[in-house]
C-alpha cells in the first residue's frame, strides 16, 4: 500500500483520570460475585457497596480480587501477585512490559484508588482530539468509523521528536508493513465530527506515549495503514 501524506492538527490535550465506559454496574456486581458477595444491591448503590467490600478485604486482596475481575485467565496468577506488589507505584501501566496489559492495568487502579485513596496516586493518562486531512481527497476513506490503528499511531509519531519513547521503541514497526502494537498502544479510539476534507478523532492513551505531543499543535507526515505496502 502505498504512503500518503497527512497534515495533523491537535485541537485539545488533556489529562483524565478514568477510561470512559469502564466499570459500569455489570461489572461491579461481577466483582462483587467473584467475592462471593451475594446481598442484592441497587444500581445506583453498587459503586459504593463495591468500594465497601473491597475496603473490608484489605489492599492485598483487594488489588488481587481487581486483578482477577480484570484479566480473567490472561494474567497468571505469579504474575499477578508480582503485580500486586507494584500497583501501588507511580504509573504501573507503564513500568509493565506487556504493552497489552497496560490499559487494564490502569483500569484496575482507577477503582483501587477510590476504595483506598491514601494508598494509590490519582490515576492519570491523555486525551487527545486530533483532526486529519489528507493531501488526496480519495485518502478520507482510510478514516473510517473504526480506522486502522496503526495508521492513527504513525500519524502520532510524526509529530513527535525523534528521541520520544514511541518512536524509539517502535522504530521498525512504524517504518514497516505490520504494526500489531498500535491497537494496544492506544487505549480507545473515538471517531468525532468531521468535514468533507477531514476527519476528527479523540485517542486516549497513557503520558508515555502522548507526552510528547503537549506542545505540539501541527505537523505534516506519510502513513499508511497496517498491511501490505
Amino acid at each position: 500500500m502505498q504512503k500518503e501524506t497527512f497534515e495533523v492538527d491537535v485541537v485539545r490535550w488533556a489529562e483524565i483520570h478514568s477510561l470512559p465506559d469502564t466499570w459500569q454496574p455489570a461489572e461491579l456486581r461481577a466483582l462483587l460475585e467473584e467475592a462471593e458477595f451475594e446481598e442484592q444491591v441497587d444500581e445506583p448503590d453498587v459503586e459504593d457497596m463495591t468500594l465497601m467490600v473491597l475496603q473490608d478485604l484489605g489492599v492485598q486482596a483487594a488489588s488481587d480480587l481487581v486483578l482477577r475481575a480484570v484479566f480473567g485467565t490472561r494474567l497468571g496468577s505469579g504474575v499477578r501477585q508480582n503485580l500486586v506488589s507494584e500497583l501501588e507505584e507511580d504509573r504501573p501501566w507503564e513500568q509493565f512490559a506487556d504493552v497489552d496489559k497496560q490499559a487494564d492495568i490502569f483500569r484496575a487502579v482507577t477503582l483501587l484508588q477510590k476504595a483506598f485513596p491514601n494508598l494509590f496516586g490519582t490515576p492519570d493518562a491523555i486525551a487527545l482530539h486530533m483532526s486529519v486531512r489528507p493531501r488526496k481527497a480519495d485518502v478520507l476513506r482510510w478514516l473510517k468509523e473504526t480506522p486502522d490503528a496503526a495508521l492513527l499511531v504513525r500519524l502520532l509519531a510524526g509529530g513527535m521528536h525523534e528521541d520520544a519513547v514511541l518512536r524509539r521503541l517502535y522504530e521498525e514497526d512504524l517504518a514497516g508493513k505490520r504494526f500489531p502494537a498500535a491497537r494496544h498502544i492506544l487505549w480507545q479510539t473515538r471517531r468525532l465530527n468531521g468535514t468533507d476534507t477531514a476527519a476528527e478523532f479523540e485517542v486516549i492513551s497513557s503520558h508515555q506515549w502522548l507526552d510528547p505531543l503537549q506542545h505540539v499543535r501541527e505537523w505534516q507526515c506519510t502513513a499508511w495503514p497496517d498491511g501490505d505496502d
